[in-house]
């Protein structure tokens, strides 16, 4: 591979710098000099945070002077605006790159909050505590040139899909560039977001891969080189082309011509680059993520010199380049509030609908995924900026209501889960608001795409379907049952509003699984809901409220007021087994109370309160540990005298099963079950 374009201009050995000085600059040469500048701040910087990877940053120097100064329509003073061309950095380690070229520009960032252009000093700051120049893309502390977090790598296609869609929903003319590393193409994410680009006809993307054939411990494989990547995009439906990475006049033509070369087409640019281009001694293996030492910086910003001076750019004037490089502004998109209205309520619902209302006043039994799916319509006729995305299952997760009554706002993402979070993201990033339905089970392998989107403040609402074991016959495999540990995790986690990053909501019937979609919706931040598959008796009235952080006591012990002996505490259809649990203990004179705590992060002290002097708390949840036995816990231990708390969880590998009592049974959680242990748990008579 050629360290620098062969057909670069270049000055002959010798040539005075004077005449260089003023001879007439092409763009070219302005490109090549550009280039050279952010390369040389690229490395400045990540040498001054010690840490960083300014080998891939150098090899991305050409593309991303051509992007930001010449190809994107977008205004560094307002980076969000409506109309800009958007960029996608998926290889998110080599953002120093974008910090120099976003300080040169003085983009406006907003550390704390206070928005101002962005100066060589806050670059010299990356990776610093206090800086809004992070170490990887995130635009929640700060840098909104980012619309989503990256670098867990894989990722940025579907973010960019995401926020092509979302502009497609608008009708702005836009396009997303997303920079993709060829060695994080080994990650399926990648050849899903490609999948599902083309299965949506999202032309507005376009993909680079930078192919600079190394990863960080060895070489890219024979699979990931620009060869084979280039005959793959074609593979997926894709027009792809190679260029040279360093050849500003390639690079230019493919972009700037990039319509009348897809031929009607997503656009997969194949850019063969060097790692740690301009500078010999960075090159080869054994230099990713290790900055240029301190004693070793002059002799790297020498070798960057040098190249200038073999393209002839080593003493042009900075106006002379600028006037070259010119930025195309964005359009003017005017932004006008999309009208919303209440959502209908679940009575208005069942009356114009005979099944919900036959469920609701005949049978009196509701599947809470069913609920997730009227209340999912509901709020789409509601709310223009609801969006919808499913994996294959919305027959089951009744996704398919919104799906049937609004086909444009709605995004099949087929089996892939982990690029339908992503693209969520980039849809939140776009202004919308995602629902994303799949069964639990499926959203587990989708945790560190959900976890990234939480970082970047992603406004994202998950629905997780067929949750815990009383989903019976499908087996584990299909049982969500380490969800609530991970997601309730980030539900004591602030962001940057001082809500809990997630909360997590698991309704116990069709009416309050109804209203907590609803609340969901209006709710910033994150959201996961948990439904349950079978049908479940209702236990509210339409109408019943469920704030976001509360709970319901469905059986009081005491109306006197001196508290329980036993307080059951449960979610879901543990709800109802408690509430069994609970009568069969009246019989033996037992002050049993039983909570809905639906919602994580609860009131503890609330919860606990309701355990009268020497009573005791049991929770019940047909999951693994991490949940409702958890949070009462760790909120005992701050409480003084709070009573004891018995969690009963599933601690056994589950199988399938006839029927959920099967399986509860199996799992030691059957109504005889949790009876018997309450009993052990009271104090003898």
């Amino acid at each position: 591979m050629r360290p620098w374009p062969m057909n670069a201009v270049r000055t002959r050995s010798g040539a005075c710098a004077a005449h260089r000085r003023h001879q007439m600059l092409t763009v070219e040469q302005a490109v090549q000099a550009k280039a050279i500048a952010l390369g040389k701040l690229s490395v400045r910087a990540t040498t001054a945070a010690k840490a960083g990877h300014p080998t891939t940053a150098l090899s991305l120097a050409h593309l991303v002077t051509e992007l930001l100064y010449r190809i994107m329509r977008w205004d560094p003073a307002h980076p969000r605006a409506p109309g800009s061309d958007r960029l996608v950095l998926s290889e998110g380690h080599a953002v120093p790159i974008i910090y120099a070229a976003c300080a040169d520009l003085g983009v406006t960032i907003t550390p704390h909050g206070n928005a101002r252009p962005m100066t060589q000093d806050d670059l010299m700051a990356l990776r610093d505590i206090d800086s809004p120049v992070d170490g990887h893309p995130n635009p929640e502390i700060g840098f909104p040139f980012f619309d989503a977090a990256t670098g867990s790598l894989g990722q940025g296609l579907s973010i960019a899909a995401g926020l092509a869609a979302a502009a497609r929903l608008d009708g702005i003319d836009k396009t997303i560039y997303c920079i993709i590393g060829d060695g994080e193409s080994r990650e399926g994410q990648i050849w899903e977001a490609m999948d599902f680009i083309a299965d949506h006809g999202l032309t507005n993307v376009v993909a680079i891969f930078n192919c600079n054939t190394l990863a960080q411990s060895d070489y890219v494989s024979p699979a990931q080189d620009w060869v084979h990547l280039q005959h793959k995009a074609e593979a997926f439906g894709w027009t792809a082309l190679a260029v040279d990475g360093h050849d500003p006049a390639r690079i230019d033509d493919a972009l700037r011509n990039r319509a009348s070369l897809a031929k009607g087409r997503p656009l997969c640019i194949v850019a063969r680059t060097v790692k740690g281009w301009g500078v010999p001694d960075l090159g080869g293996m054994g230099h990713h993520g290790t900055p240029v030492k301190q004693d070793q910086l002059t002799a790297a910003l020498a070798a960057l010199d040098h190249m200038a001076r073999e393209y002839g750019v080593d003493s042009v004037f900075p106006d002379d380049v600028e006037k070259l490089l010119r930025i195309t502004p964005p359009p003017d998109v005017p932004v006008q509030p999309a009208p919303v209205a209440a959502p209908a309520s679940l009575g208005t619902v069942a009356h114009d609908n005979g099944t919900i209302a036959a469920a609701l006043r005949d049978k009196k039994m509701m599947s809470p995924r069913r609920a997730f799916g009227t209340a999912l319509k509901a709020l789409g006729a509601a709310n223009p900026q609801i969006v919808a995305l499913d994996a294959d299952v919305k027959n089951s997760t009744y996704a398919q209501d919104f799906a049937d009554a609004f086909p444009d706002r709605y995004f099949e993402s087929r089996i892939g889960e982990q690029n339908m979070v992503s693209a969520a993201a980039g849809l939140a990033g776009g202004g919308k608001i995602p629902f994303v339905s799949t069964f639990g089970r499926f959203l587990e392998r989708a945790f560190d795409q959900i976890e990234m989107a939480i970082i970047g403040g992603a406004d994202l609402k998950l629905v997780g379907t067929h949750i815990g074991v009383t989903l019976a016959s499908d087996g584990p495999s299909q049982m969500a049952l380490a969800d609530v540990a991970f997601m309730r995790a980030f539900a004591h986690v602030g962001d940057k509003r001082g809500n809990p990053a997630v909360r997590v909501l698991t309704p116990s019937d069709g009416v309050s699984a109804y209203a907590l979609v609803l609340a969901m919706a209006e709710s910033s931040g994150a959201c996961y809901l948990r439904a349950v598959r079978g049908d479940l008796p209702i236990l509210y009235p339409e109408g019943e409220k469920f704030p976001l952080g509360g709970h319901k006591v469905v059986r009081q012990a005491d109306p006197a007021g001196d508290g329980a002996a036993l307080v059951f505490v449960a979610s879901g259809y543990m709800v109802h087994s408690c509430l069994k649990a609970a009568r069969i203990l009246e019989q033996d004179g037992v002050r049993t109370a039983v909570v809905d705590a639906y919602s994580l992060p609860a009131d503890v002290p609330a919860i606990l309160a309701l355990a009268g002097k020497g009573g005791q708390v049991v929770t019940v949840e047909d999951n693994y540990v991490g949940g409702l036995g958890s949070e009462l816990a760790e909120g005992a231990g701050t409480i003084p005298d709070a009573p004891p708390i018995h969690p009963l969880t599933v601690t056994r590998i589950p199988k399938s099963g006839r029927s959920a009592d099967d399986v509860l049974h199996y799992v030691g959680l059957g109504v005889e079950d949790i009876v018997a242990a309450a009993r052990e748990y009271l104090p003898a008579a």
